[in-house]
């Protein structure tokens, strides 16, 4: 271990620790997460990864880069390589992890949640040690001059380039897992295995690279060979998934009230305002049944519960009065067709009938007790055949319910049609 005063002295990780901790609390400050869930607060401070492990994998190749210059790397010493290389890679590691726990505590005390979700902070652990190793062999094989900024370039390169390409779920072999999650979500099992896999194979790779003691063409091979089959296991588990690396959350997490003649189940961060919420509830409930519009006494948070009598809705992390009526107004549209071509999640924007969406949001929300001013922000200009949404929710509002009924049919059919032809949502048509 290298005695502390001269890691002052001559290592850059233990020159820039603190001021690398307060730009990691800083931008974990500016990441979002919904309040009061711990696995998402965790996951958006993994959002820091980029360049924290730009730096941990720049200051380990000066590290290694130092010992090639002295010509030390190799010798016929008593002390083992590992041991070398884990007495100069004390300092970037501990840099990074201390950058890690900053942006893990703000980013749960900016959430008011706890605990921090342990498999993620795992992995952000191992991410840390891969971007040390990857940079001290860098440091070895290559020239100072190249090493640091190529190592720090390649670190940032695999946490902030990969996850932006195509497919969306090469961003789970990355470690990190800032799209993860809403309050119905938890992180799927598959991208925490992705991303251990492609680290120990990448800490494997670079142990390989360094074995001076082996020729070139056998540690190439072994470091390819590696690479190959990590990625392959990597690739087979994160492929399944989706941009955003989630699986559902466990429904038995949910807390479920009755009242005012309706039955809700809520997240248990939602839980301490189920008697708001209720009653908000209840209220949009009864307003949609004086409209005409039928509607369910179930209502839960958990997705993938649509049984017959339940609506899913998902509510927003700030609870309002028009939140709430614009998240059941979004719950009680249909599912978005499987066209051919539709977008990932079943966006309902792939066809014409996309349309039908905003106005039948529109209605519900309306008939639900929306306030003027959010309903202005649902508006949206029609075209030579149909009126703007707002005309059409006012004319709805004026209709006989039968007219209302037969409306919201002929838009529910309309949003399910994969047909490239004009929709006609006028009232009455």
């Amino acid at each position: 271990m290298i005695p502390i005063r001269t890691a002052l002295r001559v290592m850059p990780a233990a020159w820039l620790a603190v001021p690398l901790a307060v730009v990691a609390a800083w931008y974990a400050s500016l990441l979002p997460s919904p309040p009061g869930y711990g696995t998402a607060a965790t996951a958006a401070a993994s959002g820091t990864l980029p360049f924290i492990g730009a730096f941990v994998a720049g200051s380990a190749a000066w590290e290694g880069a130092r010992l090639q210059r002295a010509g030390i790397w190799g010798g016929p010493w008593v002390r083992r390589g590992a041991r070398i290389a884990a007495g100069l890679l004390v300092g970037p590691i501990a840099a990074g992890l201390l950058a890690v726990a900053v942006a893990v505590v703000v980013a749960h005390a900016r959430a008011g949640a706890f605990p921090p979700d342990l498999a993620i902070l795992g992995v952000m652990a191992v991410d840390v040690i891969t971007y040390a190793s990857l940079g001290f062999a860098l440091g070895l094989v290559a020239p100072l001059a190249l090493a640091v900024p190529l190592a720090a370039i390649l670190a940032l390169f695999w946490t902030a380039f990969v996850p932006a390409m195509y497919p969306v779920w090469l961003r789970h072999l990355t470690g990190m897992y800032r799209d993860c999650c809403g309050l119905a979500e938890t992180l799927a099992p598959q991208a925490v295995v992705a991303s251990i896999v492609m680290d120990v194979a990448i800490v494997a790779t670079a142990a390989l690279a360094v074995q001076v003691g082996r020729p070139r063409r056998w540690r190439a091979a072994a470091a390819a060979t590696v690479l190959v089959a990590a990625s392959f296991v990597g690739i087979q588990a994160a492929s399944s998934l989706t941009f955003a690396p989630v699986t559902a959350r466990d429904p038995s997490l949910l807390t479920c009230t009755t009242g005012n003649g309706v039955e809700v189940c809520l997240w248990p961060e939602h839980s301490p305002s189920a008697t708001t919420v209720v009653g908000a509830i209840g209220d949009v409930r009864a307003n949609w049944e004086a409209a005409g519009i039928e509607a369910p006494a179930v209502f839960t948070e958990a997705e993938g519960q649509r049984a017959p009598g339940t609506l899913e809705v998902r509510l927003p992390d700030v609870l309002t009065k028009d939140g709430v009526i614009v998240a059941l107004a979004v719950g009680m549209l249909p599912a978005a067709p499987n066209c051919a071509g539709a977008t990932p999640g079943g966006a309902p924007v792939a066809t014409t009938g996309g349309i039908a969406f905003a106005y039948l949001e529109a209605w519900y929300a309306a008939a639900g007790g929306l306030s003027s001013t959010s309903l202005q922000a649902l508006d949206m200009a029609g075209d030579e055949i149909n009126p703007s949404v707002l005309t059409v929710v006012k004319e709805l509002s004026e209709a006989t319910v039968s007219v209302r009924r037969n409306w919201a049919a002929n838009a529910a059919a309309i949003s399910q049609s994969c047909d490239d032809t004009a929709p006609d949502l006028r009232v009455g048509k």
